[in-house]
């Protein structure tokens, strides 16, 4: 019986057997068909991976191009250049017809395999097109670069190179921010990748995306300096500055003694009018009206009777207020507001604009002024004169030549001159104020406002000035500091800055100081402050020789900033000063993890000195991250450089 039914039973199930056979075969095959297609899609789709490969490469020679050429760039160059963005650009056009009309490239676009690396694909593809936008823009202004500078030289006039540079970025104004603009688009679609892709795709992305944030910020500088520079430098109407010519022989807060000054004015890019004198001419006698100085100032330099005057007007750290103070001394003395600005510029930076110059010549005094040696040469040349003549002549004499041969500075030395204004900004030795706030903002995003720096985190900025008995001799005074910073558990930092000064009058090294008239006695006059976090606990203050110093002179509130002012005097040899404060929650802490950040300003005209700094974490915690500066042992990390321009650094660190 079972047999039979059993009999009965199979050819009821056979039917049902072949119909899975034949759809698993149909599953099968539908399969090897997708396989098939999506491997026939990318074999197609890998030429285009190979095009968009070698248009990467393309591109990136062209840039590698541009920057070995920098300001020596000729038409030579420039036409090259446009042959291969054409041969780029037809290679794109290429590409781009492939990927938007191909139908099995369509095929991989939709298929699972490939779907995702054909989008990242498109991606990149969209933003090699707007690579290449951005390299036209900027051929074309390469192109108008190389005019001007194929006509600039010794012939061509004075001002006319510094003219012509200017209309160039006024010209230019519009193809920058078109070229800024795809560059945005480019990055926004590199950022648009899916993750996941090939290695040859993936590797296009990660090269596409770090040339771009290489070299965005470039353009992104010179879109803003296109849209103030010519208007700081007259292009939209004439701009009068004043320039105050600061001695760091004779240091002061914001660079040295204003022993002179000048006044400069601008026209379309064009220097009209420059003068330079000793400010003796203003400041005396005293018959303008009295402004009451600064205390301190009062106090350690200038004594209860004279009034504040023109020379003195630097008595701020924080550039910004020297610069509104000095305009308006100079015009409580001069009667003269028609100033749109304020530069300050030391003997120092004179050195940095002689090294592209090169030595300059002033025949009428029989001097040859070379980078490094403008300070001792100025000091020697000014400091006397036949009775009724102006000591400081000199200066105005040299000024013309030295402006003659910056703004005639063969092309091929506009690349050393870039270079030193960097040299510059990173020194402070060029700082700016300007009373347009869209100009001030612009001296600001270009790192010349020398203002006190408001960073977050911990802070320190040494800030000496030479006051009574007032000398040169902070050109012949060396400074090292060491820092110590000790954290606790809550992110307070106990700091101890120990400060030692090598006044070196008696070595050989300031003989020349002894055999020149009028340059003081062999005491350099101290008026030294520190500044620190605002609401910081001061809690030593000790060190001095001639006279023991056993605490802060004053502590006040300053640019933001707590204010540790302690007056000494400096004889020959050294002379070591100890502050020691605490800073509240210098460090933020959370959950056990504290992240530090310090900032150690550096003060213009101050002579490159070497620094130490020892940061120390609580007990029981390690370093666990740190800037690349700083070496790092277990729960202590340490610097040792030369304090030659601001120092930021920073660490983590908890169990």
């Amino acid at each position: 019986m079972s047999a039979d039914r059993a009999a009965a039973a199979t050819p009821v199930r056979r039917p049902w057997s072949r119909r899975r056979r034949a759809l698993g075969g149909i599953a099968i095959a539908v399969l090897l068909l997708l396989v098939a297609l999506a491997a026939l899609a990318v074999v197609r789709y890998l030429p285009a991976v190979d095009e968009a490969r070698a248009l990467r490469d393309d591109l990136e020679a062209m840039v590698d191009r541009v920057q070995e050429a920098g300001f020596d760039i000729d038409r030579a160059t420039v036409d090259a250049l446009d042959a291969d963005l054409r041969a780029a650009r037809t290679r794109f056009d290429h590409l781009e017809d492939l990927v938007a009309h191909d139908p099995l490239v369509a095929l991989a676009r939709v298929l699972p395999p490939t779907a995702a690396n054909v989008e990242g694909a498109d991606r990149l593809v969209e933003a090699g097109g707007h690579l290449l936008d951005a390299v036209g823009e900027g051929l074309a202004i390469g192109r108008d670069f190389v005019e001007v500078r194929e006509t600039a030289g010794p012939d061509a006039g004075a001002d006319s190179a510094l003219a012509r540079l200017v209309g160039l970025m006024v010209r230019s104004r519009d193809g920058a921010a078109s070229a800024a603009g795809s560059i945005a688009e480019a990055r926004r679609a590199l950022a648009a990748t899916p993750g996941g892709l090939i290695g040859p795709l993936a590797s296009m992305r990660d090269a596409m995306t770090t040339r771009v944030e290489r070299y965005a910020p470039l353009l992104d500088t010179y879109l803003a300096a296109s849209e103030r520079v010519p208007s700081i430098l007259g292009w939209d109407g004439p701009r009068r500055y004043l320039i105050l010519t600061q001695d760091p022989a004779e240091l002061r807060p914001t660079g040295g003694f204003i022993g002179s000054y000048g006044t400069i004015s601008f026209d379309h890019g064009a220097i009209t009018d420059h003068r330079f004198q000793d400010v003796t001419v203003l400041d005396v006698p005293w018959d303008y009206p009295r402004i009451e100085p600064p205390q301190e100032l009062s106090d350690y330099l200038l004594g209860p009777r004279q009034p504040w005057q023109f020379a003195d007007a630097n008595w701020s750290p924080d550039f910004p207020t020297s610069a509104r103070d000095a305009l308006r001394l100079y015009t409580n003395e001069s009667g003269d507001d028609a100033i749109d600005g304020v530069f300050a510029i030391t003997t120092y930076t004179i050195d940095e604009l002689l090294k592209a110059t090169g030595p300059v010549d002033v025949p009428d005094y029989d001097a040859t002024i070379s980078s490094g040696d403008t300070t001792l040469k100025v000091l020697q040349l000014t400091r006397s004169a036949p009775p009724g003549e102006d000591r400081k002549a000199f200066l105005s004499a040299f000024a013309d030549r030295l402006f003659t041969a910056l703004f005639t500075l063969p092309p091929d030395s506009w690349g050393e001159l870039l270079a030193s204004a960097d040299r510059m900004r990173d020194s402070r030795l060029l700082l700016a104020w300007f009373a347009d706030p869209a100009d001030q903002a612009f001296a600001v995003e270009a790192g010349v406002d020398g203002a006190v720096r408001q960073d977050p985190g911990d802070y320190l900025f040494p800030v000496e000035a030479n006051v009574t008995p007032a000398t040169k001799l902070s050109a012949w005074t060396s400074r090292s500091l060491d820092l110590e910073v000790r954290l606790d558990d809550v992110g307070n930092a106990r700091s101890t800055l120990d400060v030692t000064w090598t006044n070196e009058v008696e070595t050989p090294a300031g003989a020349t100081f002894r055999a020149m008239d009028n340059v003081g006695g062999r005491i350099l006059g101290m008026y030294f402050r520190l500044l620190v976090p605002d609401r910081s606990r001061v809690e030593e203050v000790t060190g001095g020789t001639l006279a023991p110093v056993t605490g802060p002179a004053v502590v006040a509130e300053e640019a933001g900033r707590l204010v540790i002012g302690t007056y000494l005097k400096i004889p020959a040899g050294s002379t070591a000063l100890r502050c020691v404060w605490t800073s509240p929650y210098a460090a933020d802490v959370e959950a056990g993890v504290g992240v530090y950040r310090l900032t150690i300003q550096r003060q213009p005209g101050t002579l490159a000195g070497p620094i130490r700094v020892t940061i120390r974490v609580p007990d029981g915690a390690r370093i666990t991250a740190a800037s690349a500066e700083l070496r790092v042992d277990g729960a202590t990390a340490t610097l040792e450089t030369e304090l030659d321009s601001d120092i930021v650094v920073g660490l983590q660190y908890g169990p």
